[in-house]
Formats: structure tokens, C-alpha cells, sequence
């Protein structure tokens, strides 16, 4: 298997939850950013779901935030090129 599509299948297992959250009830009346938006979110070996509320502007930096991560290893080199003198 590919070294990269490895990583993408990690990311993927690992984020899996966090894309599986469903938008709940919402609007206190304040800017857009102050917000706040309940999830649930599926516990991993059990039916129950959790509830999960934050901020518009919280759910936004933490989407960037995993945008970001994956992007690192996305972007990761697969192959390390060596000198004469070793690896660095």
C-alpha cells in the first residue's frame, strides 16, 4: 500500500468520529461567532452519544486545526534522499 494513502487511511480512522457528529439546536440571539452549537457524538464500543457544545468561532478553530494536521501529513516526504556524507 502506499506510504500516503496509509496516512490519509490513519487520518481518516482517527477523525472518523469527529465527521460523524450531528448539529443539534442552536441560536441564543448573539453574533454569529458567540453561537452555540450542540453535537453529538458517537462513542466508540457504545450506542450512547455524547453531547458536544461549543461556540461557532470553537467548532470553526477546531475544523482548522484537524484542516491543518492533515495537511502536515499529508505533505510529509515519503522518501528520504541521502548524501555521501549520511542522512541528515
Amino acid at each position: 500500500m502506499n506510504m500516503r494513502k496509509l496516512k490519509l487511511l490513519v487520518v481518516f480512522a482517527i477523525s472518523a468520529p469527529a465527521l460523524s457528529v450531528v448539529p443539534a439546536a442552536a441560536d441564543n440571539g448573539s453574533q454569529d461567532g458567540d453561537r452555540m452549537i450542540c453535537k453529538y457524538r458517537q462513542q466508540t464500543g457504545t450506542r450512547f452519544k455524547t453531547k458536544i457544545c461549543k461556540t461557532a468561532a470553537q467548532w470553526e478553530a477546531m475544523a482548522e486545526e484537524h484542516r491543518n494536521a492533515l495537511k502536515q501529513i499529508v505533505d510529509l516526504p515519503q522518501i528520504k534522499v541521502c548524501g555521501p556524507n549520511g542522512c541528515d
